[in-house]
């Protein structure tokens, strides 16, 4: 039986998050986004996966795609960033490296960086 301590956290903007840590990351982003640091902060946008223009899908009709915590732009770079934030034990869910591995080959423009 697999057991994961992370709790389902609200966070002071209001978004509820998998884990106090992802929570607290959400907090220290939109500060970052008021002083100017970052833009476009979004929270769990979605990117689906497509080849040749034709949506990737599962056996069962689902579009197979891949959900980080946050999305912004840096500035002044005007750097897109993905992030995901993980357990300091740098435990992830078996699908989720493969996951990452397309999202960096099919949106190579935006920088996926994990954070623990």
């Amino acid at each position: 039986m697999k057991r994961y301590f992370a709790r389902k956290t609200l966070c002071v903007h209001g978004h509820t998050h998998a884990s106090s840590r992802e929570a607290s990351r959400c907090a220290d982003l939109h500060l970052r986004e008021r002083l100017g640091e970052i833009t476009n902060l979004q929270v769990e946008p979605q990117f689906w996966f497509q080849i040749d223009g034709q949506p990737i899908k599962h056996l069962n009709g689902r579009r197979v795609g891949y959900k980080p915590d946050f999305t912004y732009t840096e500035l002044p770079s005007q750097q897109d960033v993905a992030e995901d934030v993980k357990a300091k034990n740098g435990h992830m869910e078996r699908d989720v490296p493969l996951r990452m591995a397309i999202f960096r080959h099919l949106f190579p423009h935006i920088e996926l960086r994990v954070v623990k």
